[in-house]
C-alpha cells in the first residue's frame, strides 16, 4: 500500500534524530477531533484514513491504534505486513510498552500536538521502566513528508466571517465579560484556549478550514478583564469581522503566541486534557504560573441559549425538508441496481442544497455514510472507489448525515429496506434497535443525571438477546460548529458531564453483523425541563422512520404510541413545506401503525 512517507525513510529520520521510537497522535496543535489534510500525519505514514487513532514506529515494530469504529475498516487501509494494529480501549499504548520502547532508549514526540496531561502520563509510564521522552522542535513526519513529489498540503486559511448576534443569541463581549469574571473569581488571570471551536465561539467568528467544521484554526488568550489576544493572521479577516471585534480585542499573528505567553502576568489557566503541551512549555519557560483549568467556554457553549434552542429546531426541520425528498426519490427509484453508495452521498447532499431556505448552507457537517448491506456493518464506514456497492433489493441502506446551517448543526441516521423487501432477522435487528432509540427518547430522570446513567436504556432489549453495540449511544451537537461536542455524552464509560438543561446530544443506538448488516437509528435531542426538578428530551429530527423495518409484534402498546404521535407531528411540521409527491409520500410514510 502507497503511503505519503515511507517507513524506511521514517525509521531513517528517526536515527539521524537519535531518537528510538517516535509517537504520532490524530490531534493536530487544536486537540479538535477533525484536522485538515495538512495536518493527517497517520495516513501520510500508514494509510490510515479514520478519525480516530495513535501510531508509534519504533527501528523494529510499526503499531497502529484505533478504537471499535475501525477496527475493521482499518484492515482494509494499512499493510499487516508492517504494522500491528490494536484495540485503544482494549489495549492501550501505555499498558503495552515493552513492544515498542525497552529500558534506556528514547521514545519522541511533538509538544504541539500531544496535551500536557498525555505528556505528564508518558513521562511517568516510561521512568518506571528507565526510558525517557524527549520533545522534538519540528516534527519528523513534517520534515519528510516536505520533501515528497506530492508534498504536505498547505495549512488551511479560510476567510473569517462573524456569525451574527440573530444567530448566536448573545454578543462576544458578553461572553467574554461573563467567562472573564469566572475566571477572576476563581484567582485566575488569563486562560489560554487552543481549541478552534472554543475560540470561534466566544469570538462569535465562523470560517472554512476543516470540511464540516466552520472554524478558524487559531488560538486565543482570554483575560479576566474580559479583553482578548487572537492569534490569527489579521490578513485572513474579513472586513466584516474586522468591524464586528471590539477595541478589548488584540490581534497577533501566530508566530508572535510563545512571547506572548512568555510575558504574562499572574495565574494562568490551561486545561491539561486539551492544551497541547508547547502551550504549556512556553509559559514555564518565561516563568509564568498555571494552574490546570478546564477550557471554561466549553460548558457555555454546550448550554444553547434560547435563540440558538430555536435555530436548532429551524435547522432540522428545514434538514427533514431534504431527507424526506431523498427517502421519497429512494423508495420510488425504477433502478435501484442502478445507484452506488457514491450516488446516495451526492443525491441527499443534493436535496440539502435545493432547500429554499433563507438561511444559508454550508454544506455537510461531516462526510456522509452510506453503507449498503455488509458495509452497515462498519459504524464509520467510508465509501472508496474499491468499496462502492451497488444498491440492491432486500438489503439494507444506511445513511447517516448532516447538514451546517447557519442557524444551526444537523446529524441523523436513518436505514431502509431496499425495495420495500427485508428478512425477519432485518426486521428484529432493526426492532430492537429502534426500542433502545425510543426509550431514551421518552426517559425522564432527575437534574445532576449523566448520560451515563441512561446509557443501559439504549441496550437493555440487544442485552436480552446477547447483542450489544461498541460505540457511544449519543454525543453533543454544535450550533453552527462541531457535529461532535462535549461534555456531554450518553455512553457506557463513567464519568460524562451532567446533562442539563439547553444542551443538545444525538441518541442513535445501532447493531451491526460484521460481513452481513447495520442497523443504527439517530435523532438529535434536546435537554429540556420536565417535572420540577427532572430533566426529558425534545426531539428535534423530523424524519419518519422505515415502517416497513418494523416487527410491530416486538412493540409495546406505549412505543407504538410513539411512533405514531411522532409521526403524526412530521407530517404536521413538516407536510406544510412539502408538496406534490413529496407530500404524498410522507403521508403514507406517517401513516399510523396500527
Amino acid at each position: 500500500m502507497t503511503t505519503a512517507v515511507s517507513l524506511s525513510d521514517f525509521r531513517a529520520e528517526l536515527r539521524r534524530r537519535g531518537l528510538d521510537a517516535f509517537m504520532v497522535p490524530m490531534d493536530d496543535a487544536h486537540m479538535g477531533e477533525y484536522s485538515p489534510p495538512s495536518e493527517r500525519r497517520i495516513a501520510a505514514l500508514s494509510g490510515f484514513k479514520g478519525s480516530a487513532g495513535f501510531l508509534v514506529v519504533s527501528q523494529s515494530q510499526a503499531l497502529i491504534w484505533t478504537d471499535s469504529r475501525y477496527l475493521i475498516a482499518i484492515k482494509t487501509e494499512v499493510d499487516a505486513a508492517d504494522w500491528r494494529i490494536r484495540d485503544i480501549n482494549a489495549d492501550p499504548p501505555l499498558g503495552g510498552l515493552q513492544d515498542f520502547i525497552s529500558p534506556g532508549e528514547t521514545l519522541g514526540y511533538d509538544p504541539a500536538v500531544q496535551t500536557r496531561a498525555s505528556v505528564e502520563q508518558w513521562t511517568r509510564a516510561l521512568n518506571r521502566i528507565d526510558a525517557r521522552l524527549s520533545p522534538v522542535a519540528d516534527n519528523p513526519v513534517d520534515a519528510l513528508w516536505a520533501r515528497q513529489p506530492v508534498p504536505q498540503p498547505q495549512p488551511p486559511a479560510t476567510p473569517v466571517f462573524p456569525h451574527p448576534l440573530s444567530f448566536t443569541g448573545k454578543s462576544s463581549a458578553d461572553k467574554r465579560t461573563e467567562i472573564g469574571a469566572d475566571l477572576a473569581a476563581a484567582g485566575l488571570s488569563a486562560q489560554v484556549l487552543n481549541q478552534s471551536e472554543s475560540v470561534a465561539w466566544l469570538l462569535n467568528a465562523r470560517a472554512d478550514d476543516i470540511d464540516g467544521l466552520p472554524v478558524a484554526r487559531s488560538m486565543a488568550t482570554l483575560y479576566a478583564d474580559g479583553t482578548v489576544d487572537w492569534f490569527i493572521d489579521p490578513a485572513r479577516l474579513s472586513q466584516a469581522m474586522h468591524e464586528a471585534l471590539d477595541n478589548r480585542v488584540a490581534l497577533y499573528h501566530p508566530q508572535d503566541m510563545s512571547a506572548r505567553l512568555r510575558a504574562m502576568d499572574g495565574t494562568v489557566g490551561i486545561d491539561h486534557k486539551t492544551c497541547n503541551a508547547a502551550i504549556f512549555n512556553a509559559l514555564k519557560d518565561g516563568g509564568v504560573s498555571t494552574r490546570n483549568n478546564a477550557d471554561p467556554v466549553v460548558l457555555p457553549r454546550a448550554l444553547k441559549n434560547p435563540v440558538e434552542q430555536q435555530g436548532a429546531r429551524d435547522a432540522q426541520r428545514r434538514d427533514a425538508r431534504a431527507v424526506i425528498r431523498f427517502s421519497r426519490w429512494l423508495s420510488q427509484h425504477p433502478r435501484l441496481d442502478t445507484l452506488t453508495e457514491r450516488d446516495v452521498i451526492d443525491k441527499i447532499l443534493s436535496f440539502r442544497e435545493q432547500n429554499d431556505d433563507p438561511v444559508p448552507m454550508n454544506g455537510a457537517s461531516f462526510g456522509t455514510i452510506a453503507g449498503v448491506g455488509a458495509n452497515a456493518a462498519l459504524a464509520h464506514y467510508a465509501v472508496t472507489e474499491a468499496s462502492n456497492t451497488r444498491l440492491q433489493p432486500g438489503l439494507m441502506l444506511l445513511v447517516d448525515s448532516g447538514g451546517q446551517y447557519h442557524n444551526g448543526t444537523t446529524d441523523i441516521t436513518r436505514v431502509w429496506a431496499l425495495g420495500g423487501q427485508s428478512t425477519a432477522r432485518q426486521r428484529r435487528d432493526y426492532s430492537l434497535t429502534l426500542k433502545g432509540h425510543l426509550a431514551i427518547e421518552r426517559c425522564q430522570f432527575p437534574e445532576g443525571t449523566t448520560g451515563h446513567q441512561i446509557d443501559v436504556l439504549a441496550r437493555q432489549f440487544m442485552w436480552r438477546e446477547g447483542l450489544d453495540f461498541s460505540h457511544g449511544t449519543g454525543h453533543g451537537i454544535g450550533a453552527y460548529l462541531s457535529v461532535h461536542e462535549g461534555p456531554q455524552s450518553i455512553s457506557k464509560r463513567p464519568g460524562s458531564a451532567p446533562l442539563q438543561a439547553g444542551m443538545l446530544l444525538s441518541n442513535e443506538p445501532g447493531l451491526y453483523r460484521e460481513g452481513e448488516s447495520g442497523v443504527r437509528i439517530e435523532n438529535v435531542e434536546l435537554v429540556v425541563r420536565k417535572d420540577p426538578g427532572f430533566l426529558g428530551f425534545e426531539t428535534l429530527t423530523l424524519v419518519p422512520y422505515d415502517t416497513t423495518l418494523i416487527e410491530r409484534s416486538l412493540l409495546t402498546g406505549e412505543e407504538r404510541d410513539q411512533i405514531d404521535a411522532y409521526h403524526a407531528r412530521i407530517l404536521a411540521e413538516v407536510g406544510p413545506d412539502l408538496s406534490g409527491d413529496d407530500l404524498t409520500y410522507l403521508q403514507q410514510a406517517t401513516a399510523p401503525l396500527q
